[in-house]
């Protein structure tokens, strides 16, 4: 059973997956690095590239956004059909994402709209019905056989392994919503001119939580009292187990900066002294098993098999933790005999069947060199914690002004003066709303800048008394009060 775990006052949205023991999963919403999977634009078409035959496309974002000839609903009807007989330059297209932005890459589109919810998939020009390898043959066919009849003109269904848990009627009216939906968005494509968003399926609050089996989560906490009121009117099913948290840090098996220190660190110690390095480059992730400090006790013959075995179990984790995704090489102990290369493989695809995001393991090389892919649906969390993706050792600015105000809103003392750079208070007042965070605050909060600390440094904090005194003996000292 997992908890969600919802950190929703700040100007960085956190969500975490977790179980008894372990943080499974870390998912990270920032407004400068905003993850719009599964969002829908008006944009305009902008370049038809016919030897690419796509077209890229104009969604209001830095770069721009990459549509093939395949994601367009009228090439499934036609496929002699080219790129620039079903679009031209200037046109406004309604368009979904499908995979974010990537360093210099623009976002990938579809115009093969979805639309879902925890039972089903919606698809306006989607022309066909599909369902649930998980479901039993039977309960497929009898719901094929009830829900395709309520499909209009192109539309199609994707229909979900919870879907079992609804009837027909509560499937019908489901559909009946889904469908009222997307007209609501037709509608108000019609009133905007692009580019411009018509739709954002939130990360923390929606995308989540629609991520996991309902009946495999155990409860979802959140830290604020109106936001855990509106995940239950979306999601009734889950109303008796969303529940309001003040004091939530409490729950987390660990803290949110201590988590993220531990994400950017190239290092990871596994049990019996077993230690993996962890190297990202532009085209791919390596990581390297090291035994060098292995503690444990077990003869030359299984040695490398067995330290390969505690590796696995980390090298699992640390993928879906820190979100690394595209071609991941796994550099292993060499084991001498080609049976205990199989039962590597067998006990990694056994491991990463837990993960919800597509893992594809193609095994050893001929080089002994362990190979597998990882959908990519947004970048590695630490190219968005840390200054650069090869050396992971510190945050960037933006990472630490998000650090601060986490404090800042937990802590309980009466005032604080926080000293910081000037290129800390312009990064500050970039990336937060000073009226929101005031309403979260319970502390005063005084910035004073100074060039002699390294981008913050909280010099006092306590009473407002001793706050007030500080300030009336340094007088000459500029003290910004920002609440």
């Amino acid at each position: 059973m997992l908890d969600l775990i919802l950190l929703t006052k700040t100007t960085e949205k956190i969500g975490l997956v977790q179980n008894k023991h372990d943080i499974l999963e870390l998912a990270i919403d920032r407004p400068d690095q905003s993850q719009q999977l599964g969002s829908i634009f008006l944009g305009k078409v902008v370049t038809v590239d016919q030897s690419l035959q796509a077209v890229f496309v104009d969604i209001g974002q830095a770069q721009l956004a990459y549509l093939e000839k395949k994601e367009i609903p009228q090439f499934r009807k036609d496929q002699t059909q080219s790129i620039e007989s079903l679009l031209y330059e200037g046109q406004s297209i309604i368009v979904q994402i499908i995979k974010d932005a990537y360093q210099d890459k623009g976002a990938r589109l579809t115009m093969n709209i979805t639309i879902a919810n925890h039972a089903l998939v919606y698809l306006p020009y989607g022309n066909y019905l599909a369902v649930s390898k998980k479901l039993k043959q039977t309960q497929a066919d009898h719901l094929k056989e009830q829900l395709e009849p309520l499909c209009e003109a192109e539309e199609g269904l994707v229909i979900r392994t919870a879907a079992r848990q609804y009837s027909i009627d509560q499937l019908a009216d489901q559909i009946s919503q889904l469908r009222l939906f997307w007209q609501t968005i037709l509608t108000k494509a019609d009133k905007q001119r692009p580019p411009q968003m018509i739709y954002e399926d939130h990360l923390i609050t929606d995308r989540l939580i629609r991520k996991f089996s309902f009946d495999r989560i155990n409860q979802i906490y959140v830290d604020q009292a109106i936001i855990a009121n509106q995940i239950k009117t979306r999601y009734p099913e889950l109303e008796h187990k969303i529940s309001w948290e003040k004091q939530i840090d409490s729950i987390l098996h660990m803290p949110v900066d201590a988590l993220f220190q531990s994400i950017i660190q190239s290092e990871v110690v596994c049990d019996s002294g077993v230690t993996l390095v962890i190297d990202h480059t532009e085209a791919l992730t390596v990581i390297d098993v090291n035994s060098s400090g292995f503690t444990g006790k077990m003869n030359q013959y299984n040695f490398s098999y067995k330290v390969n075995q505690i590796a696995l179990k980390e090298i699992v984790k640390q993928i879906r933790l820190r979100n690394i995704s595209g071609m991941i090489v796994v550099d292993f102990l060499r084991m001498k005999d080609r049976k205990s290369q199989q039962s590597i493989v067998q006990q990694f695809k056994q491991a990463v069947n837990a993960d919800p995001v597509r893992t594809q393991i193609y095994g050893f090389t001929d080089l002994g060199l362990f190979e597998l892919t990882r959908k990519r649906e947004a970048p590695p969390h630490a190219l968005s914690l840390s200054k650069r993706l090869i050396e992971l050792r510190d945050f960037t600015l933006e990472s630490k002004v998000y650090q601060l105000e986490r404090k800042l809103i937990a802590t309980t003392d009466e005032a604080v003066i926080v000293e910081v750079t000037r290129e800390f208070r312009k990064m500050w007042d970039q990336l937060i709303d000073n009226k929101i965070f005031s309403q979260h605050v319970q502390t005063e909060v005084n910035f004073l800048e100074s060039k002699g600390v390294k981008d913050y440094h909280i010099k006092r904090s306590g009473s407002s008394e001793l706050i007030n005194e500080f300030i009336y003996e340094n007088k000459k000292l500029k003290v910004d009060k920002l609440n």
